[in-house]
């Protein structure tokens, strides 16, 4: 927010002490509240040049005299400004009349006019408006700052957030051969296999059912069969 005072008479310089004291409350009571921004509450006295060259020439040399009264006091946030190149429509353009008097503003960075009069500042008229600018002023400060730091704290909480959060983890596909080694759950293949050597072996009956011996020994017949095919 800056104090921007807008002079077409030389004789106006003299509504700038008023406004002075105006900036200086503000800087004081935003300072007070920890919401002052740095570089802010700068007063700027723009000086609107007349069309004829001789007055312009003295309108500088004025100029020249109060930039430097403004060193000597030490009022580093207090700009003074020039220019010739304003227009017929340019009292229009920002809604005050064009009849001589000198106009002030508060303004914020973005162009918002929060405050507007003329001539000096009226204490004894103005001073409770005034509060109650500057009261909302703060307000809106406040709220701002609450949201900075709201989206602050989410955007710290989601970048401490892990990534696997809200999607399903899945198990790593386990080696068959892992799992046929380690688990003691066979895989597939190992399965059939185990199975098929566990398995007792069915009979071979070549006898008749009744029989009393039940199987014949196969392996004991052979053999005598082999000795005597031999001899």
């Amino acid at each position: 927010v800056h104090v921007v005072l807008l002079l077409n008479r030389r004789r106006q310089i003299e509504h700038c002490d008023s406004w002075l004291s105006v900036r200086e409350a503000w800087d004081r009571i935003l300072a007070d509240r920890g919401l002052r921004h740095e570089g802010d509450m700068q007063m700027y006295i723009c000086c609107m040049l007349p069309r004829f060259w001789p007055l312009r020439w003295l309108w500088r040399w004025r100029i020249g005299q109060w930039t430097e009264l403004l060193r000597e006091e030490g009022l580093t946030s207090v700009h003074m400004l020039s220019t010739s190149a304003w227009t017929d429509g340019f009292h229009e353009a920002l809604q005050i009349p064009n009849d001589g008097r000198a106009y002030a503003m508060v303004v914020r960075n973005d162009g918002e006019i929060l405050w507007s009069s003329d001539d000096a500042f009226k204490e004894d008229l103005q001073e409770k408006m005034m509060v109650r600018v500057v009261n909302q002023e703060c307000e809106y400060r406040y709220e701002l700052q609450q949201q900075l730091l709201e989206a602050s704290a989410k955007g710290a909480l989601e970048e401490g957030r892990p990534e696997t959060e809200g999607q399903a983890v899945s198990a790593p596909a386990a080696d068959d051969s892992n799992v046929a080694r380690g688990s003691g759950v066979p895989a597939d293949g190992a399965a059939e296999s185990t199975a098929a050597s566990a398995a007792p072996s069915a009979p071979t009956h070549t006898g008749a059912a009744g029989d009393k011996g039940g199987a014949p020994d196969v392996g004991r017949e052979g053999a005598e069969a082999a000795r005597r095919g031999g001899g």
